[in-house]
């Protein structure tokens, strides 16, 4: 089976997804249309085949612009006549394949497209129409984003894929003090940040937060991974309030790496105000680490209060302050129940090796819909 993946960025997401197609035997061709697509070759996993396509679109542009894509697009896919494209987000990618009017054609959310983005204007709301609309197939990561997907499509359950981004099995799992934690100051109670440093993940609520509740408890530490277009007020930030010995930035953090930078934590932090399920959240969790993180539905589907985990409104330093405080002094049984709490939730809801499969299932019935159709 040929598969066109159509998508807007060249993200560990994106590889994972392509690197599983092909260890299936699939023949695969990614198209990105923004200018992330000049990454380096060696991000693209062995046996894809990538379309370097003329018109660039920048990623956080209008639908009516990735629009202008379309003509480019309808003539590759009659050079390359793929069986089936997948397609995402939403009101770009998914937006773009939808007006070529191929089928059969699976629609992927990314979270956010449906979350935030598809009801912000008219136009919005029109392409998420369309594109769900048009799409044989839909994939989403949690069931937030299915319910809002369900306001804008009539696709039979059948033709639904939902299931979380998820983890190897095997890649986080928590395996003792390190080299990292043994460095810290004895009976420091580290916190882990692994989201990028922009709006959307309130990275100024984490900082408040964490500065309340350092006062309040001088054990704690930060660990504040990755960068974004709020690095400069991170960085004032840090060093108006004298935190440069507590907080610890160490810049992007290479997949490859992050499992020991999760290691040297004792809680996983987020104070995300939209999100589908959070993959950083996961691994997390397949550590062994209680999380704080944002009250939203999104995180409800992973995380009880109290059970594995504590909950903070969206936008609120103090309270995501007196939840840090509270992660901070579980006792030592309590933090053994929630790391085998956790850890046993993403082996049974979140393996990436024993999800993927329906994906695939889901092709087959779309191409094998599609050839019945034509015979």
């Amino acid at each position: 089976m040929r598969i066109l993946y159509f998508s807007d960025n060249c993200s560990d997401h994106n590889r994972r997804f392509l690197e599983k197609l092909v260890s299936f035997g699939y023949d695969v061709y990614f198209l990105n249309a923004t200018p992330d697509g000049l990454a380096e070759e060696d991000w693209l996993p062995r046996g894809v085949r990538r379309l370097h396509p003329r018109l660039s679109i920048r990623r956080d542009a209008d639908p009516s612009e990735f629009a202008r894509f379309l003509p480019e697009f309808q003539s590759l896919l009659k050079e390359f006549r793929p069986d089936l494209v997948h397609a995402g987000p939403v009101q770009t990618c998914g937006y773009v394949a939808a007006l070529s009017g191929f089928h059969p054609l699976v629609v992927m959310s990314w979270g956010s497209d449906m979350l935030v983005h598809a009801g912000q204007n008219a136009e919005w709301i029109r392409a998420t129409e369309i594109a769900l609309g048009a799409a044989d197939g839909f994939f989403c990561d949690c069931e937030t984003v299915r319910k809002a997907a369900q306001h804008y499509m009539v696709i039979p359950n059948a033709r639904i894929v939902q299931f979380p981004w998820g983890v190897k099995r095997g890649s986080f799992s928590p395996s003792g003090p390190t080299y990292l934690r043994q460095r810290a100051n004895p009976g420091a109670f580290t916190f882990i940040s692994t989201r990028s440093w922009e709006p959307l993940y309130d990275t100024s609520v984490l900082l408040n937060a964490f500065h309340l509740a350092y006062r309040k408890n001088h054990r704690l530490r930060l660990l504040l991974l990755g960068d974004g277009s709020e690095a400069g007020r991170v960085r004032t930030f840090i060093a108006d309030h004298e935190l440069n010995q507590v907080v610890l930035t160490p810049g992007k953090i290479a997949s490859t790496e992050m499992r020991r930078w999760f290691d040297a934590a004792d809680a996983y932090v987020s104070c995300a105000r939209s999100d589908g399920t959070s993959i950083s959240l996961l691994e997390g969790m397949a550590m062994g680490l209680p999380a704080v993180v944002t009250d939203i539905p999104s995180n409800h589907e992973w995380i009880a209060e109290g059970k594995n985990g504590f909950l903070a409104a969206a936008g609120s330093a103090e309270e995501f302050a007196e939840k840090l405080l509270c992660a901070a002094s579980l006792p030592p049984s309590d933090v053994k129940a929630i790391s085998q709490r956790n850890q046993a939730i993403v082996a049974e809801r979140a393996d990436w090796d024993q999800n993927f499969p329906s994906l695939l299932r889901l092709y087959t019935c779309l191409v094998g819909s599609a050839a019945v159709m034509e015979a």
